[in-house]
């Protein structure tokens, strides 16, 4: 076995391999936590022996990178999808802004709480997605803001982008945990409310 944690699939037939275990780990990632998947579970799913599993990955955890990487392009479909939409106003743009976070964030939970967490245990983690730029993301983020008020400036747009992401974040991944729990409004009524705050820090 190579001793690279990931052997990038070359020939169709390892794609598509690589592209079956891939759904699995999404599919168990809806009831369960990474922590909790196992490898024959993730092989069982997709149809393949834990023998292929482990050909193509040294362990569960070398899934993390093709998970990210995968997710990147979900989050980039996201994102331009916002880009599309028409706003009429800075207080639509934040509005929209923080209920489509909300709804991106719970649709997709189970991944958001994978690389949320082991992004921070396994910082390599982090720059294992060749392709999509995190920080571009959240600039063309910032970027509806600025184009909603041409007066805001990148660095409040960029904060209230954070505040927005990383509060939502919280409250939709541990709402039982500190500090999430120093909030008691749920998910859902807190992404209505947290416009209100954002709107006013940017004045």
């Amino acid at each position: 076995m190579s001793d690279q944690p990931c052997l990038e699939p070359k020939q169709q037939r390892s794609q598509l391999t690589q592209q079956k275990l891939l759904k699995a780990l999404h599919h168990s990632l809806k009831t369960k936590f990474f922590e909790h998947i196992s490898i024959k579970e993730l092989a069982d799913y997709a149809d393949v022996s834990v023998g292929t599993f482990y050909r193509r990955f040294k362990n569960k955890e070398s899934l993390l990178p093709v998970l990210y990487q995968d997710f990147g392009v979900d989050l980039n479909n996201w994102v331009t999808q916002l880009e599309q939409q028409k706003y009429t106003s800075l207080n639509d743009v934040v509005n929209n802004l923080c209920h489509e976070t909300y709804l991106f964030l719970l649709s997709n939970k189970g991944v958001f709480r994978t690389l949320h967490l082991n992004s921070r245990l396994h910082s390599e983690l982090l720059g294992s997605d060749k392709l999509i730029d995190r920080r571009v993301i959240y600039q063309r983020l910032a970027q509806l803001i600025i184009q909603a008020r041409a007066s805001t400036n990148e660095s409040a747009a960029g904060t209230a982008v954070f505040l927005i992401v990383s509060s939502l974040l919280d409250k939709v991944l541990y709402h039982d945990l500190t500090p999430a729990i120093a909030c008691p409004l749920s998910a859902a009524h807190y992404a209505e409310e947290l416009p209100k705050i954002i709107l006013a820090y940017l004045g």
